[in-house]
């Protein structure tokens, strides 16, 4: 004669409560990191006022933010007339860019000058590839932390 289980449920025995607790300290503990990670890694423009000291350069309050993705041409150190114009122009259309809607950042660390490396958003849209786009910035990675050498802004100028 073949015996048949009861129909209503056991309580679950040492190792099975064991792997059900750790599966639910394990989701929990993922759900929490991910929490952190969104809480360190994304900021509002409430920090602070922020303003465009060049074309790849913000102060967010106090806080120096270099943006990553793009290289612009300099204004205050520029080696030529000709860059640093293109650097006023590009510090122009930067700042349009932050006035015309919500700033967020997603900070990745800090280069060799003290400086937070940030990509930045506005309303959602990288702000390295509409300054690249605008034809005011050039590409720029740094894989692994090193850096490429920087475009030469006054070549062919004249």
């Amino acid at each position: 004669m073949l015996m048949r289980t009861p129909s209503y449920h056991l309580p679950p025995t040492g190792p099975q409560r064991f792997r059900r607790r750790a599966a639910w300290l394990l989701g929990g503990m993922f759900f929490l990191s991910l929490v952190i990670y969104a809480a360190l890694t994304v900021a509002h423009a409430t920090e602070g006022p922020i303003v465009a000291v060049d074309g790849d350069t913000i102060y967010v309050g106090e806080e120096k933010v270099r943006i990553i993705g793009m290289d612009a041409p300099e204004t205050y150190q520029a080696r030529c007339e000709s860059e640093r114009l293109r650097g006023h122009r590009a510090t122009a259309h930067l700042r349009s860019l932050l006035a015309s809607g919500a700033v967020t950042l997603r900070r990745q660390g800090r280069d060799r000058y003290g400086r937070t490396l940030a990509h930045v958003y506005v309303d959602g849209r990288d702000v390295a590839r509409l300054m690249i786009e605008a034809g005011h910035a050039v590409p720029y990675h740094c894989p692994g932390g090193r850096c490429p050498r920087r475009i030469d802004w006054c070549a062919g100028a004249g």
